[in-house]
């Protein structure tokens, strides 16, 4: 049963969800990030059909806005058991469970978080997304996630990759390393099958904010497993590198990658590749970006485009050796 906080004996209500007390239970609970909400205060009071005055508006906010004690739970008892088990995880993936692999509903619930406004910004201008695809087409858009019922923009975008077969004379370009990667060795007729990719190349910024080093987190989930309440997401991992550091020991002086043949299903690089910033193919980069700049976007690269690579010009150390005369005038 839901109750009220009296503000004068409790400051602040901290419980965790069950999400919360299953990574307790197994040793990997550890909090780094917290954030302030105000999901329960009305700030216009237009919007609840009351007229007040700006000295009533800073009391009611202040004084008269009731606070509850936190919700843990967003489902139904039997849903969640319904769903236990319902993830695909591999023999191999000893470290990851279904818990872990299909989120609860709960995560995706708590999720309007107050940001970091930009205070030389303008006034009425809220923190935004400036999304633009420089490589791939955005087939639709909707403000509404359905499977959640959460207001997350959703960006649909559809690649297709082609597998195809072509004789062994192909030259690759050797200055696009994917041309090489994406094919197989010549068969017993002399034919190579290859694939003809369709990547997706996405600038992605937030505006009227803080630009900070780290302002994204990215996330992979699978959709399509159906469960008893219906779609659910199927969460990916990236395990391209192996932790340096653990329990606080280093257990090695470099980044150490990961073999592409230890990628399990569970592992976002066993199906593509995400690179980011100066990982990604500058020249490709650039032609979107000039495009759309073109068009009044702005667009701005980590990287300078402007630069253009110097002709090679050769010495000749077997040419003459006469010095010319010097002209006295």
């Amino acid at each position: 049963m839901t109750k009220f906080l009296n503000k004068n004996e409790q400051v602040y209500d901290l419980k965790l969800t069950s999400y919360g007390h299953y990574l307790l239970s197994i040793g990997t609970f550890k909090p780094v990030y917290y954030a302030f909400y105000d999901d329960n205060v009305i700030y216009d009071g237009a919007y609840a059909a009351i007229s007040e005055s700006q000295n009533n508006i800073h009391k009611r906010i202040k004084e008269e806005t009731p606070y509850v004690e936190s919700f843990v739970l967003f489902r139904d008892l039997e849903d969640t058991i319904n769903d236990e088990g319902a993830s695909s995880t591999g023999i191999f993936d000893v470290d990851l469970t279904p818990t872990k692999t299909i989120p609860a509903a709960d995560t995706f619930k708590i999720n309007r978080m107050l940001g970091d406004a930009w205070l030389d910004g303008e006034t009425n201008q809220a923190p935004a997304w400036k999304i633009v695809s420089l490589e791939g087409k955005i087939e639709s858009s909707q403000g509404w996630d359905n499977v959640f019922s959460s207001s997350i923009p959703q960006i649909n975008m559809t690649l297709r990759y082609i597998l195809g077969r072509r004789e062994q004379g192909f030259t690759p370009n050797p200055e696009t390393p994917d041309d090489l990667e994406l094919t197989t060795r010549p068969f017993i007729d002399g034919d190579i099958i290859y694939l003809e990719p369709d990547d997706a190349l996405i600038y992605v910024e937030e505006v009227n904010t803080q630009l900070l080093t780290k302002n994204f987190d990215i996330e992979v989930f699978v959709t399509g497993a159906i469960s008893d309440t219906g779609t659910v997401l199927e969460r990916k991992y990236f395990q391209n590198t192996i932790p340096q550091i653990e329990n606080g020991l280093m257990m090695s002086s470099t980044p150490q990658l990961v073999s592409p043949t230890a990628y399990t299903t569970s592992s976002v690089e066993y199906y593509f590749d995400v690179l980011l910033d100066q990982d990604i193919d500058q020249a490709a980069a650039c032609m979107g970006a000039e495009t759309f700049n073109k068009q009044s976007y702005y667009i701005d690269l980590d990287f300078d485009c402007d630069t253009v690579e110097e002709e090679f010009s050769a010495y000749d150390i077997y040419g003459a050796a006469t010095e010319p005369e010097i002209c006295l005038d």
